[in-house]
């Protein structure tokens, strides 16, 4: 049987999500004003959306080659 394998692309990906997450919380607490505070924030979030739904698909691909 076949096991699968942590690809080091998901692992960087979620690393990479997990920096912008936390770069969208700095940029809330930033010397700014809020709608560059706010504007920060969002788009860090979306690139962490982006980048967590691009390790779950990686994540299923590799589940789907083990079951078949």
């Amino acid at each position: 049987m076949v096991h699968p394998t942590v690809s080091p692309h998901r692992s960087s990906r979620r690393a990479r999500a997990a920096a912008h997450r936390a770069m969208a919380m700095a940029a809330l607490a930033s010397n700014s004003s809020l709608q560059v505070r706010y504007r920060r924030y969002h788009a860090h979030m979306r690139k962490a959306e982006a980048l967590s739904r691009a390790a779950d698909a990686i994540a299923l691909e590799a589940v789907q080659e083990v079951s078949e």
